[in-house]
């Protein structure tokens, strides 16, 4: 079909009279639902049916509500609107000021009373009744889209759709070029004036890229062949959503989102110009990103709950606690004075690789994510040879972020428990028998064991955690906080460099299943702390490669055991190959020295290629 409008013949017989098409000839049955329709059951035909962008509600054949697919989510999107409106008629939230007019209304009359509308209305659709009985909907496209080829016939109607109805108009040549007359709105869409004579493709360019541009010329080539169907122009159409960037009256950048149009129009003379309509859409994009965001949002506190529900209360109450003294640590940090850019860079780095190491072993994703993309961004910043002070004040507002996030962890615990009852069933609260060890035993293992089955399950190992010489005691008297960072740290070492996969340990004759074995005793007053796996060892020549790759040893310090022992627990090594949620980031190592450093510690490493490594830590005991 040949995707030409003559203007003397096809368009002037069909649309030369204004009341020759009556409103309820655009009308379609569209989708109605009855007011005692429950507003869930409609949530879910809606969700099920992206083609519902609207829907009447009909009562004894009459229309006597109206929402739009936008509003309705709005409702049901806030906090607590599905809770609120799940349960209620949709009688009880539609909305019954719509725009209703009758069957043989004229196009004209329809459209004067849309565009008299609230903005946030303009774009909802009318809804049709014939005598008294619900005919069926007309969306404001395809309103406008009637209007403006009646436009293009009646010299009245041109004048009509320039000076008052809030779409911009204009015919562009071969060229491109845009002609002469333009609807008034034109200059303020573009926010420029004198249109006339300026190149439209030349006008889009500062908004798009130069690939971009390309595509949308050979699309305009398309609409000047006449050999292509309007239906199919209107689906490769590469300008449906374009978002805009114009200058200002005041020298500043303004942005929009439009939508355009095309359609070919032949004059008698031969000469084929391209009819351009452009909507402002900007408010719908706008909306359609916020409720994306909600939605987005509702999907991460449903994960949260999900999450939550799984972790055994006190093992829960032991992860909050934890992380509210290293967020109180980061506070202390980022008001010290005496610490340097870099060094406090490189504390916060510790604290935050500290409370994603304990949200990964919860399986609290989101969370977990969330503290990852803060570790990134602090290595950049540790990275960076000059640290300025906007970086610091942004690294504040990224921390100040992920507080908000875990204190949205008592909301969701206070949702979940208000499902729950009985004191003893609560999320968050330690629970009462232990057994024969104490509860500061069971959540530490818990924590440990938890640590390594993540790993285990992330990277395909076949690991053993056993934890079978802790003296409750030595745990008791002991830096508890600063010993379950440090364990927590060298059991995920010992896991992800230590053991190997199955295959490379059944092809050196070794058990499929590799170990981790933790000791905690106490004698003379000194808590010995020992982490033993039966893996690969450290291997030198490759801590050696890496440290000098980082510029953390001296070349003629290749060979010198006791400097590459040294090397590892410096900020930034890591013998991993790529970054990930378990490894690369060279945190880890340099967290446990600092930690073990501050209480008065020390650390011994024992490793044989092949047959595993033993870290020794000695804490004296602590003060009463």
């Amino acid at each position: 079909m040949q995707a030409v409008m003559d203007a003397g013949s096809e368009i002037e017989q069909m649309f030369r009279s204004v009341n020759k098409i009556c409103v309820g000839d655009l009308a379609k049955s569209g989708f109605y639902f009855s007011p005692d329709e429950k507003t869930e059951h409609i949530y879910e035909s809606i969700k099920n049916n992206p083609a519902i962008t609207e829907f009447a509600v009909v009562e004894d054949n009459a229309a006597i509500g109206f929402l739009t697919r936008t509003a309705f989510s709005e409702l049901l999107g806030g906090q607590y609107g599905f809770t609120l409106y799940s349960k209620c008629p949709v009688r009880e939230i539609m909305k019954t000021d719509f725009l209703t007019v009758d069957y043989d209304m004229s196009i004209d009359q329809v459209s004067s009373l849309a565009m008299q509308r609230l903005p946030e209305e303009l774009y909802d659709p009318v809804v049709v009744k014939r005598g008294e009985k619900y005919f069926g909907i007309v969306v404001i496209k395809d309103l406008l889209d009637t209007s403006t080829k009646i436009a293009l016939s009646e010299r009245n109607e041109i004048a009509l759709m320039r000076d008052n109805l809030k779409i911009g108009l204009f015919f562009i040549d071969r060229s491109f070029s845009i002609q002469d007359q333009y609807s008034r709105y034109l200059e303020e869409l573009f926010m420029q004036i004198n249109l006339c004579g300026k190149n439209f493709i030349e006008l889009l360019a500062s908004s798009v890229t130069p690939k971009e541009l390309d595509i949308i010329q050979d699309y305009l080539s398309m609409i000047f062949e006449l050999t292509f169907a309007q239906d199919m122009l209107d689906d490769i159409n590469p300008l449906t959503e374009l978002h805009y960037t114009g200058i200002t009256g005041t020298n500043q950048y303004g942005k929009k989102v439009f939508q355009f149009n095309f359609a070919t129009i032949e004059r008698n003379n031969g000469e084929v110009f391209a009819l351009v309509s452009v909507y402002d859409i900007t408010a719908r994009v706008e909306l359609q990103q916020r409720l994306t965001e909600e939605e987005n949002m509702r999907h991460e506190e449903m994960a949260s709950v999900f999450e939550l529900i799984q972790v055994e209360p006190a093992v829960f109450s032991d992860f909050l606690a934890d992380t509210e003294y290293e967020f109180d640590r980061i506070g202390e940090i980022l008001k010290n004075d005496s610490m340097s850019a870099h060094e406090a860079v490189v504390a916060v780095y510790q604290s935050i690789h500290a409370i994603k190491s304990n949200a990964v072993i919860l399986g609290l994703n989101t969370f977990c994510n969330k503290a990852h993309e803060l570790e990134s961004k602090l290595k950049m910043l540790r990275e960076q040879e000059e640290i300025p002070l906007t970086d610091m004040f942004n690294l504040s507002i990224e921390l100040e972020k992920l507080t908000c996030e875990k204190e949205k962890f008592e909301t969701t615990i206070q949702k979940i428990n208000s499902f729950k009852s009985g004191a003893g069933n609560t999320v968050g609260n330690a629970v009462g028998n232990t057994g024969a060890h104490s509860q500061a035993y069971h959540v530490l293992v818990e924590s440990l064991t938890k640590t390594v089955n993540t790993i285990c399950k992330d990277t395909n190992k076949n690991i053993r955690f056993l934890a079978d010489e802790i003296e409750d005691e030595a745990l008791e008297k002991g830096p508890r906080r600063t010993m379950k960072e440090v364990l927590m740290q060298l059991v995920r070492n010992s896991a992800v460099h230590g053991i190997e996969s199955p295959q490379e340990r059944s092809a050196i004759g070794k058990p499929e299943t590799g170990t981790v074995r933790l000791s905690l005793k106490m004698a003379n007053d000194i808590i010995h702390v020992k982490i033993k796996d039966d893996g690969r060892g450290l291997d030198f020549k490759k801590i050696a490669e890496k440290a000098l790759q980082k510029k953390l040893i001296k070349p003629e310090d290749v060979r010198n055991a006791d400097v590459l022992l040294k090397a590892m627990f410096l900020p930034g090594f890591s013998t991993a190959e790529t970054e990930g949620i378990h490894a690369g980031r060279g945190i880890g190592l340099n967290l446990v020295q600092d930690r073990v450093r501050a209480e008065k510690g020390s650390i011994k490493v024992q490793t044989e290629p092949g047959k595993g490594t033993v870290f020794n830590i000695f804490f004296p005991k602590s003060k009463p």
